[in-house]
């Protein structure tokens, strides 16, 4: 009986390390994607910043500046939409790899159950 307990423990033990490793890898994973986006969208801000400087430096008459400018926001613009679905997506992977665990830690958890109970009720 003893034994048996301390199996119990050393299993929940495991379990819980297993499980939390897992989560510390999805985190890790998020965070990384995140941080590489948020990279990239300073890289594209320091970018347009010198686009626009140069844009204003050789400006010769509005109209063209203007025109100029608008198309620059317009890609400013595309830009920033591609980093906001960047940013879902990795958020989208990382609810799906919560998601897998705890449908796979409440499967694992009446495996485990359903037998014991089985055998208290008969």
């Amino acid at each position: 009986m003893q034994n048996q307990a301390l199996n119990s423990v050393q299993n929940a033990v495991e379990t819980a390390y297993q499980t939390t490793k897992q989560v510390v890898d999805i985190n890790a994973a998020a965070w990384e994607g995140l941080i590489e986006k948020q990279l990239e969208v300073m890289n594209q801000a320091v970018d347009f910043g010198v686009k626009q400087f140069k844009l204003l430096g050789e400006a010769k008459d509005v109209k063209t500046t203007l025109a100029a400018q608008t198309g620059l926001i317009e890609t400013a613009a595309e830009q920033a939409m591609t980093n906001v679905r960047d940013v879902v997506k990795i958020a989208n992977e990382a609810r799906t790899a919560y998601d897998k665990l705890v449908k796979k830690g409440v499967q694992d958890t009446v495996a485990a159950v359903k037998p014991k109970a089985a055998k208290k009720a008969a």
